[in-house]
């Protein structure tokens, strides 16, 4: 281990030894025992009224790890998991981890074809289900039935009725205390490059691929950021994000176990219910999606919101205007760049960076990765200029082993011996790295390049935007090198906002190129389970139903 210097949340120094162990040391299994070691009396979870003391949590663990193992669970076992927030998600994380089998995390809201594609794109053949969750399961299996299926009663039996058959054995999720979950079977013991979990990547350009995450991949991922933004074990970590996403694990429940601190967990995201559920339990870092951080700005102040303790604020991407948002909440606020795949790339201590421009990602760890900022021939370009974001670790099992059942895929993204990212950024001369946007998240419009995310960030800006996203759609020049500008917006609660309107407002504050053409309102917009936009539906839908767009440049109704 090393010894650092970090700055503790409330502003103070720390000397403490690093928090990374060893490589080899990396096991989800060494980390939470660790823990339970040093404080075993320590809160570990708050949940809706429920407190769990590591040692408590630690015979749920292991409660857990007997009925897989029971059940016939071994190493490399895949096990879907379809559950929202709650103790039991995290028993089994930790469960799947000590047993050295493959977590396969769906989130709870896939339905349809979505969540056809999670469970037989990853050849599960067991998988813990809530009872809420059976039915959509039931309808995108068919007679295709898992081998080993828990059902988790989530909701009152009156409410949905029968539960389908789902697996060929199928029994209650109901474990069992037992005296020797085989900790001390050398035969079971997980080694760090062992593959821990299948993790979605987003898919919001596409079906979404199962990136193969070792054990060591998401310690190291949580425990860099704890040390960068100098958490510590007194620290209260709130999260409302789902349990399947990389953010919740990596942001909150494994710096956590890493530092011996708390997860306050919530269920899900309410800008309504945010501060008053952060309130009562004194949290001081909460992690939150850039999209989550703008819904609550929008939202008029609540006394919680300055009552509260948090202090450190991690958000993706960073704002531009971030210091009114520190101003307004009381905290320090903190970004990184970084993916499913491979994280953190960079990031930035919190209070930092707010004097730098749009797209600051924080200072890239150079002890930890190469960057490389590359042109379509994969030749670095010179210092400040824009390329696609390309990244090499130092270490071995800690990025993405490679895309489950994708071997193309694979091949294409780790191309020259380097992960391409798909990201477009550049670094300055103080090693800050800079996102600009997605490679498949750019136009070209009257000769001129558009940034996507700087054009939506623009528009949701006005007063009466809720969300908007932009897409490109061919433009009726004939010209393939040329795209016209699509929005989709929703409108802020009370608000009327039409589409004749919002081009009112954009024809004032836009460059001529950068006025969107098609504009739509709808009442919401597609999102994949981590609440990101689904361009590849509106891009489809673009394509079929353009006649209900507002046409701008014919200021009427197509």
């Amino acid at each position: 281990m090393t010894t650092d210097t970090i700055r503790t949340s409330d502003g103070s120094d720390l000397v403490q030894p690093g928090l990374l162990p060893e490589l080899r040391d990396r096991t989800v299994d060494n980390l939470w025992r660790r823990a339970v070691r040093s404080k075993p009396e320590g809160t570990f979870l708050l949940w809706e009224g429920n407190e769990f003391t590591y040692a408590e949590a630690d015979v749920e663990v292991a409660k857990a790890s007997g009925m897989l193992r029971d059940a016939g669970v071994t190493p490399g076992t895949r096990v879907a998991v379809l559950l929202d927030n709650r103790p039991e998600y995290i028993w089994l994380l930790l469960a799947i981890g000590r047993i050295g089998a493959v977590g396969v995390p769906i989130h709870a809201e896939a339905k349809g074809q979505l969540l056809g594609h999670f469970l037989r794109s990853t050849d599960c053949s067991y998988g813990v289900i809530a009872s809420s969750q059976a039915a959509n399961v039931e309808s995108v299996l068919g007679e295709d039935l898992l081998g080993y299926v828990w059902i988790l009663d989530d909701v009152p039996a009156d409410e949905i009725g029968t539960v389908p058959r789902l697996g060929r054995v199928q029994e209650p999720y109901a474990p069992k205390d037992v005296a020797d979950d085989g900790k001390d079977d050398e035969h079971r013991v997980p080694r760090f490059s062992d593959n821990y979990l299948l993790m979605f990547t987003s898919g919001t350009s596409g079906p979404s691929k199962a990136a193969v995450v070792s054990q060591a991949q998401p310690i190291t991922h949580a425990l860099k950021i704890a040390e960068s933004c100098g958490w510590n074990a007194q620290e209260r970590f709130y999260t409302c994000l789902p349990l399947s996403h990389a953010n919740a694990q990596c942001h909150t429940l494994l710096p956590a176990i890493g530092l011996g601190a708390t997860v306050v967990l919530g269920r899900r995201f309410s800008v309504r219910k945010f501060w008053a559920d952060v309130q009562p339990f004194d949290c001081t870092a909460v992690s939150l999606l850039g999209s989550m951080l703008q819904l609550l700005w929008k939202k008029a102040p609540s006394p919680e919101e300055s009552d509260n303790r948090v202090s450190t604020v991690l958000v993706v991407p960073f704002p531009r205007n971030v210091q009114e948002f520190d101003d307004r909440y009381q905290a320090r606020f903190a970004t990184l760049y970084g993916l499913t795949e491979c994280a953190p790339v960079s990031i930035s201590r919190p209070g930092e960076g707010y004097d730098r421009p749009a797209g600051m990602a924080g200072r890239i760890l150079r002890d930890h990765n190469d960057v490389r900022i590359v042109d379509a021939d994969d030749i670095e370009v010179p210092l400040g200029t824009v390329g696609e974001i390309a990244v090499r670790r130092h270490d071995p099992y800690i990025t993405v082993q490679r895309y489950y059942g994708r071997e193309r895929e694979t091949w294409d993204d780790f191309r020259n011996l380097w992960f391409h990212t798909g990201d477009f950024g550049y670094v300055d001369e103080d090693d800050v790295l800079y996102f600009v946007g997605r490679k498949s998240d750019s136009l070209r419009r009257r000769g001129e390049n558009v940034s996507i995310r700087e054009l939506e960030e623009v528009l949701q800006s006005f007063t009466g935007v809720l969300e908007a996203a932009v897409i490109a759609v061919p433009s009726d020049l004939g010209d393939m090198s040329e795209d016209d500008i699509a929005v989709y917006f929703t409108s802020e609660d009370g608000t009327q906002l039409t589409a004749e309107q919002l081009d009112l407002l954009a024809e004032a504050e836009l460059s001529r190129y950068m006025r969107p053409r098609y504009i739509r309102h709808v009442d919401d917009l597609p999102k994949t389970p981590t609440s990101k936009i689904r361009k590849d539906v509106l891009r489809r839908d673009a394509e079929v139903n353009l006649t209900q767009f507002f046409d701008a440049e014919t200021r009427r109704q197509i």
